[in-house]
């Protein structure tokens, strides 16, 4: 039988008034500037680490292209690096993390390898040798919750890796019975709705 324990947040009251709120779009964008400004003239090379705005990569063998993948973005797509003005390729992961292991590879020129600086390796369940470091607390580098959306919607963040279902609602919605599921991603459960001006008060209910 699955234990419902709800939960009642008022922490995030957000007004919509006449002020600027920044858009997923707007902070991805300044987010992406201050990476290139901060971090392209950087020299030093290590495994991932984490720095004040995200966990940065980087790889300094002379190859033509170098991606990063690993089980932080469920090995979905390989990330390209930026190669910097001292040869040194860098990428800076912005997504929140939940504290753990994570896995990754290199892919250089097309040829997936292990980090030639970490020393820390382990294999799969498929049997394959792959690096990885170790996060010892949750991390997150999202600015607001909720985010007001260029398109007129709003998103909000819920953290909590033991739910296996959580419904949300607020008084937009008419607090109505609690049957809007969120979604699971990137260790962030998160819903988009048409976004109302006022305040906001929501709930979340969890099924663990």
């Amino acid at each position: 039988m699955k234990k419902i324990i709800p939960f009642l947040i008022f922490a995030f009251i957000v007004s919509c008034g006449d002020r600027d709120i920044e858009t997923i779009e707007q902070h991805e964008a300044r987010m992406n500037q201050m990476e290139i400004l901060k971090y392209y003239n950087i020299q030093d090379v290590m495994p991932p680490r984490v720095v004040e705005d995200g966990v940065l990569f980087t790889f300094a063998e002379n190859y033509d292209s170098v991606e990063v993948s690993g089980d932080f973005n469920y090995w979905e797509d390989s990330i390209p690096l930026i190669k910097n003005s001292y040869g040194i390729f860098y990428y800076l992961w912005q997504v929140p993390l939940k504290a753990g292991k994570y896995s990754y590879r290199y892919r250089v020129n097309g040829v997936w390898i292990n980090d030639p600086l970490n020393s820390n390796t382990e294999y799969d369940d498929n049997n394959q040798e792959v690096s990885y470091f170790i996060l010892d607390k949750d991390i997150g580098f999202y600015d607001k919750n909720p985010l007001y959306n260029s398109d007129g919607t709003v998103t909000f963040f819920y953290s909590n890796d033991m739910a296996r279902e959580v419904m949300f609602t607020s008084d937009k919605l008419g607090f109505d019975s609690l049957r809007y599921p969120m979604i699971y991603s990137n260790n962030l459960w998160t819903i988009t709705l048409r976004a109302e001006s006022g305040n906001y008060y929501y709930i979340c209910n969890m099924n663990v």
